[in-house]
């Protein structure tokens, strides 16, 4: 990759980042770069990896996927150089996140994720997270990966149902 190139998909993600109140995940960060034929799957990964070990955003991992959010150091960073990133680049991630709004919302809000803690025992992590703040988490001790794996996809189904539930039960006498 030529050093412009790496400036230039740096600069993308940063401003991508930096235009979201919500981590953004991977897949939606790869979707905008790949629709818009900046650059391959590999050099997306690459630039989030040092992005990320140059501490201009933060990774937060899942079993399931990453979520990424911009330091202070990246919207120095953005700020610095903002005015080489094309205006039609600018342009694009503006009009895509106008358009994917409420899809955005809806694959960063509902997050699951579980661990194995021993041969017959699961934890499964359930929580709905709004503008970077937990909502509310759920923790469920399960018996095998396959139910860890089904209550993970229920929960994305029934997350606002069981918010309700929950709400409703532990406000009320």
């Amino acid at each position: 990759m030529r050093p412009e190139s790496i400036k230039l998909y740096k600069l993308i993600i940063l401003y991508f980042l930096s235009r979201t109140k919500q981590e953004i995940t991977n897949a939606i960060l790869s979707d905008f770069i790949l629709e818009h034929g900046y650059t391959d799957y590999f050099s997306i990964q690459s630039t989030l990896t040092t992005l990320t070990e140059d501490e201009m955003i933060h990774a937060h991992q899942t079993r399931a996927t990453s979520y990424y959010t911009i330091t202070d150091k990246g919207l120095e960073t953005l700020d610095f150089f903002f005015s080489q990133l094309p205006k039609d680049t600018v342009q694009e991630i503006d009009d895509y996140l106008a358009e994917n709004k409420v899809k955005i919302v809806e694959d960063t809000t509902v997050r699951t994720d579980y661990t194995q803690i021993s041969p017959d025992e699961y934890l499964t992590r359930c929580s709905v997270v709004e503008r970077g703040s937990t909502m509310f988490e759920v923790a469920l001790n399960v018996p095998s990966e396959e139910s860890a794996i089904k209550a993970c996809e229920r929960f994305k189904k029934k997350s606002d149902e069981i918010y309700g539930y929950l709400f409703k039960s532990l406000s009320t006498d």
